[in-house]
């Protein structure tokens, strides 16, 4: 497996020298943006990180190093299904040569062995017995048929057959077979061997899994990029199958040929799986007080959506609104959100227990909303989880909310939400959206837990760099529609 960085100024860029390099089999595993500059721009640029196996890259070379050169510039324009026909249908064929080229040369082989191995005498220098008798001045009788084959058969004890001229190349591996250096059972194994290597390279490029053995419909160019833009995205392999199955299915066979309408019956299906939660209500505050709990690790951006939040609860929605710190350790350090409660003319309380808690609600029971922010906390301190699990256990009506990072590795977040389940979190949050280009983990994770979405953060602004997640938003994210 290798494994390989690219960096460009956009993602497609990057793409195209992924494909470029490592060819049409090559996995994404990873983009991010990066803020530095690119080259003497001074422009961010994107990072893709891709694997391919080192089976697809050597098949990759072995075709691009025997094709012309005009060719080779032709290939890297087609599409990476494309590419990946033109290798197989070019290894296959090269095979089928290298299997009959074995096969000729064990039979030349064999043929010259058995020539040799009968015409060990030249005709010339084998003296006629008539002659030897003429030299010793006696009378020479040839012998009878009988006699001459009997002759024959004590001069040639192994019994072996005489040589004659092959009618058929055939004739001549299956008579002299038994005394070559390559047996014809060598051949048959060779050529079973061949065989399995031919299957396995068809195997690399099998049905797509978004085709049922039994599905009546097969894969079409615009089926397959459209499978291949959700992997990319980072859909989960089995969301993308289910989606895929789906569209395949519903539409006719001209519509699976026409890429604009698999991207439109993909963006419905994706449109109806993304569920998602508003975390304000269209209509002014109505009912009790409601308490809201972030957590997550840190660096997810738990302090700084929360202050978005407040400021839009405050200022646009004219709502009375407390600010609390749960401190669980000694060494949190300075709390920004003093600050900012003292710039918003706002309640606020640091508390460490229960009971601490217990009494900054009730201080603050003439607020309408109250935000509570928490300590960023690994997913691998499952003691500090379960001492904050803790302390907000004490009050059923809080609603905790679970802020995830878009630039945090697939792998990572799904261990975050593992960690914090035990928290039961209402809805997802996801921030620094302007700095991923991943977002189909987004789809994947909701769906795997079952938890709505309710806000994206996109930015440092407090009053603006936030938004209420949508099913159309986070489809369009994923699927690149501007």
């Amino acid at each position: 497996m290798q494994v390989k960085k690219f960096e460009a100024p956009t993602l497609q860029e990057a793409l195209d020298h992924v494909k470029r390099e490592l060819g049409p089999e090559a996995i994404i595993l990873q983009t991010k943006q990066n803020r530095k500059g690119f080259g003497l721009m001074s422009k961010g640029s994107v990072e893709v990180t891709a694997a391919v196996s080192d089976r697809a890259i050597d098949k990759k070379k072995e075709v691009e190093r025997r094709i012309p050169d005009a060719y080779n510039q032709k290939l890297a324009t087609m599409t990476g299904t494309k590419q990946a026909d033109i290798y197989e249908s070019y290894l296959e064929k090269k095979v089928e040569k290298e299997k009959v080229q074995i096969s000729r040369n064990a039979a030349l082989a064999d043929a010259k062995a058995a020539s040799k191995r009968i015409t060990a005498v030249r005709y010339a220098d084998i003296e006629d017995e008539g002659e030897r008798a003429a030299e010793r001045n006696e009378t020479y009788e040839r012998p009878a048929p009988q006699q001459q084959r009997a002759a024959q058969s004590n001069q040639n004890p192994n019994n072996l057959p005489q040589y004659k001229a092959p009618t058929h190349l055939e004739t001549a591996i299956e008579d002299y077979s038994s005394s070559r250096d390559l047996s014809l059972a060598a051949i048959k194994e060779e050529v079973e061997n061949l065989k399995k290597l031919v299957e396995e390279l068809r195997n690399e490029r099998k049905t797509p899994e978004y085709i049922d053995s039994d599905s009546p419909f097969s894969a079409t160019e615009a089926l397959q990029e459209a499978y291949d833009v959700l992997l990319q995205a980072g859909v989960e392999r089995r969301f993308a199958v289910q989606i895929m199955r789906e569209t395949g299915k519903e539409l006719s066979v001209e519509s699976r040929a026409d890429q604009e309408i698999v991207l439109d019956s993909v963006a419905g299906r994706l449109l109806k799986r993304v569920e998602t939660r508003p975390f304000f209500s269209e209509t002014a505050f109505v009912g009790m007080q409601e308490l809201t709990a972030f957590v997550g690790v840190s660096g997810a951006g738990k302090t700084a959506l929360l202050a978005k939040l407040a400021t839009h609860a405050s200022r646009t929605r004219n709502e009375k609104i407390g600010v609390i710190r749960i401190q669980t350790s000694a060494d949190d350090g300075v709390d920004p959100l003093v600050v900012f409660a003292k710039a918003l003319h706002i309640p606020y309380r640091a508390v460490s227990s229960a009971e601490e808690l217990q009494v900054a609600l009730q201080d603050m029971s003439q607020c309408q909303r109250v935000f509570i922010d928490t300590r960023g906390i690994s997913s691998k301190d499952q003691g500090g989880i379960r001492k904050l699990q803790g302390i907000l256990s004490t009050q059923p009506k809080i609603k905790t909310q679970l802020v995830i990072s878009c630039t945090t590795r697939d792998l990572e977040v799904r261990e975050q939400a593992k960690a914090y389940s035990v928290l039961s979190p209402e809805s997802l949050m996801f921030t620094r959206l302007d700095e991923s280009y991943s977002f189909g983990s987004i789809f994947s994770l909701s769906r795997r837990l079952g938890i709505p979405i309710s806000i994206f953060s996109t930015g440092r602004k407090v009053t603006q760099d936030w938004e209420t997640a949508t099913p159309e938003r986070l489809t369009a994210s994923i699927l690149n529609i501007q």
